[in-house]
């Protein structure tokens, strides 16, 4: 009986070496790992991706316009405006509430006199602001008029172009001319006393070209506080009267510092002062509740 021999050069049956396992699992977790890396990679690119709008560092663009005399401001935006601040110059701001509306129109701003800057600063619901000027002369001649210490009307009279002369008179007075500082000034300014009562004023404003403008204001005037005073004996007697009201009396003899009264309202006002033999120099000034004061000075020699 022949017996047959069989070799085999193949792998030997029977279980895996403990090398081969050490190394498969070695091989899966770094697949694992690279499968995991990747899809945190893919989730934080997400992320980012996904509040991109939360980097846009874009602020409100400001837009600035005009139509002959008058100032426009264009105020536009990707997200809601918050508000806007505008001011001439070095004047106090005004803030305009726009309700987070993406474009706001800021118009009819009357250009002042002569040459001016007017300020913008918007602001959006993000808290980025941005902010811009821009400067504008007065096309032509303007007269301007303010109270000052609510008794004076300060008048100016401006054109860009240079001033010749302004002419002014309150009611049917006298007329008073005022001219520039300096050949070339674009502006006249003049502080006059308003009288007490209604009362017109009448201006005439002529620029270098011989070009003018005339202007007519009706303006009221505070009558200002009365003050008499008399000497009897040894005393000195003020009496101010004013049919507002008399707020407070300031009383200086000589270089002194001087004593203010309060007066609290009253329209009549009575004060006595010692004097004696003495010489002096008395100093007083009646202010009434509107702010409107007198002066006046006595002296017993």
């Amino acid at each position: 009986m022949n017996q047959i021999l069989y070799t085999s050069n193949g792998k030997p049956s029977g279980p895996l070496p403990i090398k081969s396992i050490v190394k498969f699992f070695a091989i899966a977790l770094i697949v694992l790992g690279v499968i995991f890396f990747g899809e945190a990679s893919y989730a934080l690119f997400s992320v980012n991706t996904g509040n991109g709008a939360d980097l846009d560092t874009s602020v409100p663009q400001i837009a600035f316009t005009r139509n002959d005399n008058i100032a426009s401001v264009s105020v536009t935006h990707n997200k809601g405006i918050t508000w806007v601040k505008y001011y001439w110059n070095d004047e106090d701001a005004t803030i305009e509430r726009t309700d987070s509306k993406r474009e706001f129109l800021l118009d009819n701003l009357n250009i002042p006199s002569g040459t001016n800057t007017l300020h913008v600063e918007a602001l959006d619901d993000n808290g980025r602001s941005s902010s811009a000027y821009y400067e504008y002369s007065y096309d032509g001649i303007a007269i301007d008029l303010s109270v000052v210490n609510n008794s004076d009307m300060k008048i100016v009279a401006s054109d860009v172009n240079g001033m010749s002369h302004m002419i002014y008179r309150w009611n049917s007075g006298e007329e008073i001319t005022v001219y520039p500082n300096s050949e070339g000034d674009i502006s006249i300014e003049k502080t006059s006393e308003i009288p007490s009562g209604l009362n017109t004023l009448y201006i005439t404003a002529v620029n270098s070209n011989n070009i003018t403008l005339s202007k007519k204001q009706e303006i009221k005037g505070n009558k200002r506080p009365e003050i008499s005073f008399y000497i009897k004996g040894t005393d000195l007697y003020i009496d101010v009267t004013d049919e507002e009201g008399v707020d407070n009396v300031s009383f200086q003899v000589n270089a002194d510092e001087p004593e203010i009264l309060q007066a609290n309202g009253e329209k009549h006002f009575s004060y006595r002062y010692y004097v004696g033999d003495e010489r002096i120099l008395v100093t007083i000034i009646a202010t009434d509740i509107d702010g409107v004061s007198k002066t006046v000075k006595a002296k017993n020699y």
